[in-house]
């Protein structure tokens, strides 16, 4: 009987890098985030992990350049010359652009990828806030507030496309819980005949700019006085 060669060994096959960053977007816009694996990446591409690794060390590393070659093909907006409409600007472009593309969020929520090429936004957040008074340090601490904030609002719109896909729609909380069950909380049961109201009155932009000039104002209120002493300075 002849003998059987062995499975032959040694480096891994070769792709070129773009191959690779290809397949991945592609990964990622399909299955989002979570589902993501170098793993299942390498099985897509027919290779093994560690030529996927010949060129990106990381999972982080990977994604960095993702980010940057979609922030490549995103066309910036036209920024209002005002200041503060600029920084309002700014973080609608960021929730609308990033509601779109709902696996980029979840990596930017990681803090452990960036897009080089969307530095721009930071950047100009961070000059517009300063033309406004605020320090660099100050400017900083703003965009990470308006960050949570979007962090938040694209959360609330994936929940709310859930809720009205589904058969029959779900109802909300507030059209659940009766006066009855609020004897202990008072301000709650006034407020609740008007919250189907309160919760068609959001609308995104408004929000933005509520949360913006608080932020703003803020700056004014410590200007007189030194630093922030929250920001431990």
């Amino acid at each position: 009987m002849p003998d059987i060669p062995s499975p032959r060994r040694g480096r891994p096959i070769r792709l070129p890098r773009e191959t690779v960053v290809t397949a991945a977007t592609r990964l990622l816009a399909t299955g989002g985030a979570e589902a993501f694996s170098m793993r299942r990446l390498a099985d897509e591409l027919g290779t093994s992990t560690a030529a996927i690794y010949h060129h990106f060390p990381t999972k982080a590393a990977l994604f960095t350049v993702i980010l940057g070659a979609l922030a490549d093909e995103l066309q910036r907006p036209e920024l209002p010359d005002a200041p503060r409409d600029r920084l309002i600007a700014i973080v609608c472009y960021l929730v609308d652009t990033l509601d779109q593309l709902p696996w980029v969020a979840d990596i930017l929520v990681t803090g452990q990828s960036f897009g080089r090429s969307a530095m721009w936004m930071l950047n100009e957040f961070v000059d517009a806030a300063t033309d406004l008074g605020a320090t660099d340090r100050k400017a900083g601490y703003m965009y990470f507030t308006v960050w949570r904030f979007v962090v938040g609002e694209l959360m609330s719109r994936r929940a709310a496309r859930t809720h009205h896909g589904t058969e029959p729609a779900q109802p909300y909380w507030s059209d659940l819980i009766t006066t009855d069950q609020l004897t202990d909380f008072p301000t709650v049961a006034r407020l609740l005949p008007q919250w189907a109201d309160i919760r068609a009155e959001f609308h995104t932009e408004t929000a933005v700019a509520d949360v913006i000039d608080g932020l703003v104002a803020s700056i004014t209120r410590n200007s007189g006085t030194g630093d922030d002493p929250r920001l431990g300075r």
